[in-house]
């Protein structure tokens, strides 16, 4: 059947269509009615048609007029004016349109690391200590002397020397053995915490004392991000931190990021109900399954165990095939990590069609490092004969510029 002609049957078949068309049939032909076999005759059939197109009108005009969009008069205060400007262009240009936007999140979303603090912070409370760190995450021996034993926080980074892919994954789940709801807990208080956390770590073989700071919330991303979702565009987070632990900030409404906690993606560990060991799960596969309930999940345990895809690396490209679509590329892809975030970065971003790579700038070493990969990718796409987009729809910004 032709499309135009389905279309037809779906709207003379409704109630009220059938009503406008009786109606119509009434002022065109006194004494007739529409849907009666006489009327709906070959001879009639055309008129039919067109009483039954007629009175569907309002329904098509409703669903042609556009959801109106407020990319104009959306609040980028915390913006540099540029940057703003081209926000604000991609919003008016994807508003209503089923588009995304993909951010990672610490030090893009917000200042500073959510794990590299919380941490330290629940090793000085006693919360994490050696005593109840899953045996299979012990990996190296610990450096002890006579005088010193040392602390999580620098055998955290010790593994950060061997490899990043040691200790990205460490780092989540070294919080195993505690419930969400406990986990919630202890992220409130961190991040209603005013002072630094105090820690020691190693640097060769001398001992440095160190201060960490708790996350700081960037009002530019919270302004972006709700901008976003107000004009129809779907706003994800794509960490390399504890997906668990970073939607206790990103999903909560006091924190002012509003995102939809089935749109937070990150490095995911089974989860345990005590009173039903033979069930593990996780949010991500709760999600799939159409049975997430965040209230619910607060009383399940954090396992080491991971799920995968690993949310670092190519890892966040493979996350964005898996969890968010296949063929749709994001319209904006935010973030500060040269080689956690490049590959979402690079291959990602939907710069065909005018899509943003948001870049926070916030240590000159990875902006170096950024731009030799901006260099090195558009000559080896050159060296394949396809477009060159890697030095492309670039937006860079500071932390204290969104701060």
């Amino acid at each position: 059947m032709p499309s135009y002609q389905r279309w037809y049957l779906t709207w003379a078949n409704r109630p009220l269509a059938s009503f406008r068309a009786n109606l119509i049939f009434s002022i065109l032909l006194p004494g007739t009615r529409a849907d009666t076999p006489k009327m709906r005759s070959p001879s009639n059939s055309l008129l039919w048609q067109a009483a039954s197109l007629v009175s569907a009108l309002p329904y098509v005009y409703s669903a042609s007029v556009p959801r109106c969009c407020h990319a104009g008069n959306t609040t980028l205060a915390h913006w540099p004016p540029a940057a703003a400007a081209s926000l604000r262009e991609l919003i008016a240009a994807n508003c209503h349109k089923g588009a995304y936007a993909v951010f990672d999140m610490d030090n893009t979303s917000y200042r500073y690391d959510l794990e590299e603090s919380l941490l330290p912070f629940l090793e000085n409370k006693g919360v994490i200590t050696r005593q109840t760190l899953d045996p299979s995450l012990h990996l190296i021996p610990f450096k002890d002397t006579a005088n010193y034993t040392e602390t999580l926080y620098s055998y955290y980074l010790r593994l950060c020397e061997v490899d990043d892919l040691i200790c990205y994954p460490w780092v989540a789940q070294v919080f195993s053995g505690l419930t969400l709801g406990e986990l919630k807990g202890h992220v409130d208080e961190l991040m209603a915490y005013n002072g630094t956390i105090e820690s020691t770590y190693y640097d060769g073989d001398e001992i440095i004392a160190t201060s960490i700071n708790r996350p700081r919330l960037f009002r530019g991303q919270q302004e972006l991000f709700n901008s976003l979702m107000n004009n129809g565009i779907s706003v994800y987070v794509l960490t390399a931190a504890s997906e668990e632990l970073v939607r206790m900030i990103a999903s909560d409404p006091r924190y002012g990021y509003n995102v939809p906690p089935q749109n937070v993606i990150g490095v995911t560990m089974l989860l345990r109900n005590q009173s039903s060991l033979s069930t593990p799960t996780t949010a991500r596969k709760q999600i799939e399954e159409g049975v997430y309930d965040e209230a619910a999940n607060m009383a399940l345990e954090l396992t080491p165990y991971l799920w995968t895809p690993a949310t670092w690396m190519a890892g966040k490209h493979a996350a964005i095939l898996t969890y968010i679509s296949q063929w749709r590329k994001p319209i904006l892809v935010a973030g500060d990590t040269p080689d956690s975030d490049g590959y979402m970065l690079f291959h990602d971003a939907d710069v065909a069609h005018g899509g943003l790579r948001v870049w926070v700038n916030r240590r000159e070493s990875s902006m170096q490092r950024l731009q030799q990969m901006i260099q090195d990718n558009a000559q080896q796409q050159r060296e394949a004969g396809l477009e060159v987009t890697a030095d492309l729809n670039w937006v860079y910004v500071t932390p204290d510029e969104i701060q």
